[in-house]
C-alpha cells in the first residue's frame, strides 16, 4: 500500500464489476485534478475516452497482465496520451484491477514534431521532397483506381545565384519564401507545393483532366511571376523555368515522374529560361547519353584518350607562323573523335576540366618546347584555362610547374580565359591573373564579343590581348 500511494506515477485500483475507483494515489490526484473523494464517486468512463475498448482491456487484464495505450481526459478538459499497465488484483476483498499510468503526451508531441520535420522544408514551412514523393505515390495509386491523370511541375527560379551573390543569402532566403507563397496562392487549394532544395520547387497537380490543363497551370505560374516579388529587403522580378511531366502510363512511379519533370525543367533552362517545357522521352535518352559520356570522360585523361592539336597563328603581314593555340580533342574508343563543344561544357560542369587543362598545358608546352630545341620558329603558345579554376590559388602553381617540367620559356606562354569567365571573376581571380602577368606570362581574353563586358570595363582586367 505504501508503494502504491507514494509511487511517483499515477496509479489506481478499479472495481472489476462497477469500473469505479476503489483507490487512487497522490500522483493520480495531482495529474488528473480530482480529489481522492471525487475519484471515489467516478467511473473510469469519465477519464477514458475510448470506452468501447474497456471490456477487451479488462478481459486481457483478468487473464493476466495487459499493456495498452489510451487517451485520458483531465478535470480541466485537456486530453493526454497515456500508456497503461493493468493487472487483475484483489483489493479489500473485492476483485479489481491495479492500473499504472505513464503520461506520454510530450513524447508523442516530440515524435510528431520529428515526423513533420522530416516532411517539412525548414525555410518555407511547406512540404519537402520526402513529403512530395509520398503524396505523388498516393496520388498515382488513386489515379490508377479512377483512371485519372496527375502532373508534376518542377520549377526553377532563373538566375537565383545572382540574387545571392549581389544581395546576400539572407535576402535570397526571403525571396525564396516570397516565391513559395506566390506559387501556393496561384494554384488550387488541393495542390501540393514543395521545395526540393536551393531555388527549386515542385508542384503536384491531381485530377488535371488532360496534359494541356497542366501546361495551362504552368504557364499561369509563369505569368504571375512577371510581377515583382516583394520580400524583406527589396522587390525583384524573377522568371521561372518550368518542366511538366504527366502520369501517361500506369507503370509510372513517383521517382520517375519527378525525374521526368526535372529533365523538362532543365530543357526549359537550356532553351533560354523563362519558359515551360513538357517532358518527352527524347529528354531521358539525352540525359542517359550525357551520364554515359560523363562516366567515360572521367577516365579519358588516365586512359590516354585526349589528343593535342595546335592551331597556327599566322602574321597577316608576312604570312609566317608566329604562334599557335592549343586545342584538345577526345579520341573516344567507340564514338571516335568527340569535339570540344560536346565534352568541354560537360567537363566544366563536373569539374573534370581542371585535369583536362593540366594535361593540355603539359602536352602543349612539351611539344612546342621540342620544336624550339629542333631549331624551329620561336612560337608563342596560347593555352586555355577554365574560369572556374581562377581564384583558388592553383593556376599560378600549375602553370609554373608545367614550365619547370618542360623547359618552355614563360615569356612565350599566353594564358587564355573566355570573356564570360573574365566578367564573372571575383577579386581573388583577378589577382591571380595579375600574378601571372607579374611572372612574365601573358593573359588574353578569348571569344571577346560573345559575352556582355563593355569596353570601359576592360580597363579593370589584367590582360594583354583580346581575341575577337
Amino acid at each position: 500500500r505504501r508503494v502504491f500511494f507514494e509511487h511517483p506515477q499515477p496509479m489506481w485500483v478499479l472495481d472489476a464489476t462497477t469500473r469505479r475507483f476503489l483507490a487512487v494515489n497522490d500522483a493520480a490526484v495531482a495529474k488528473y485534478g480530482y480529489s481522492a473523494e471525487e475519484f471515489a464517486a467516478l467511473t473510469i468512463a469519465v477519464i477514458r475516452r475510448d470506452t468501447a475498448h474497456l471490456a477487451v482491456d479488462f478481459n486481457r487484464a483478468w487473464a493476466g497482465k495487459s499493456a495498452f495505450s489510451a487517451r485520458h481526459r483531465l478535470r480541466d478538459g485537456r486530453l493526454i496520451d497515456v500508456e497503461i499497465a493493468t493487472v487483475a488484483h484483489e483489493f479489500d476483498g473485492r476483485p479489481g484491477f491495479l492500473v499504472l499510468i505513464n503520461d506520454v503526451t510530450e513524447r508523442h508531441r516530440l515524435d510528431r514534431q520529428l515526423r513533420e520535420g522530416g516532411f517539412r522544408d525548414p525555410l518555407t514551412g511547406g512540404a519537402n521532397r520526402a513529403l512530395l514523393t509520398e503524396r505523388v505515390r498516393h496520388a498515382l495509386t488513386r489515379m490508377r483506381r479512377r483512371s485519372a491523370t496527375i502532373a508534376v511541375l518542377v520549377i526553377n527560379l532563373d538566375h537565383f545565384k545572382d540574387v545571392n551573390d549581389s544581395l546576400g543569402h539572407v535576402a535570397g532566403d526571403f525571396l525564396l519564401q516570397a516565391a513559395a507563397t506566390r506559387i501556393k496562392a496561384t494554384l488550387r487549394p488541393g495542390d501540393t507545393v514543395a521545395r526540393l532544395g536551393a531555388d527549386e520547387f515542385a508542384v503536384l497537380l491531381e485530377d488535371i483532366g488532360e496534359v494541356r490543363d497542366s501546361l495551362g497551370e504552368a504557364e499561369r505560374l509563369g505569368e504571375v511571376f512577371r510581377s515583382p516579388l516583394e520580400f524583406v529587403g527589396g522587390s525583384l522580378a524573377v522568371s521561372l523555368s518550368i518542366g511538366v511531366a504527366t502520369s501517361s502510363t500506369a507503370e509510372t512511379s513517383a521517382d520517375e515522374l519527378l525525374r521526368n519533370a526535372g529533365l523538362a525543367m532543365y530543357a526549359a533552362k537550356a532553351a533560354g529560361r523563362g519558359r515551360v517545357e513538357v517532358f518527352v522521352p527524347s529528354m531521358l535518352e539525352l540525359a542517359t547519353e550525357r551520364v554515359s559520356l560523363d562516366q567515360d570522360l572521367r577516365h579519358a585523361v588516365e586512359r590516354g584518350e585526349l589528343r593535342l592539336f595546335l592551331q597556327p597563328v599566322i602574321s597577316v603581314d608576312s604570312g609566317a607562323i608566329v604562334g599557335c593555340e592549343a586545342l584538345v580533342r577526345w579520341q573516344h574508343p567507340s564514338r571516335g573523335f568527340v569535339l570540344p563543344d560536346t565534352f568541354i561544357p560537360l567537363a566544366e560542369e563536373t569539374g573534370i576540366i581542371s585535369d583536362i587543362d593540366t594535361w593540355v598545358l603539359d602536352a602543349a608546352c612539351t611539344q612546342v618546347a621540342s620544336w624550339r630545341v629542333s631549331g624551329l620558329a620561336d612560337l608563342v603558345l596560347a593555352v586555355n584555362i577554365a574560369g572556374r579554376d581562377l581564384g583558388r590559388g592553383e593556376v599560378v602553381d600549375r602553370v609554373s610547374a608545367a614550365l619547370l617540367k618542360t623547359g618552355f620559356p614563360r615569356d612565350r606562354l599566353e594564358v587564355e580565359i573566355t570573356e564570360g569567365s573574365a566578367v564573372s571573376q571575383p577579386v581573388e581571380a583577378l589577382n591571380e591573373l595579375r600574378h601571372l602577368r607579374t611572372a612574365g606570362i601573358a593573359v588574353a581574353i578569348d571569344d571577346f564579343g560573345t559575352g556582355y563586358s563593355s569596353l570601359s570595363k576592360l580597363a579593370t582586367f589584367p590582360v594583354d590581348r583580346l581575341k575577337i
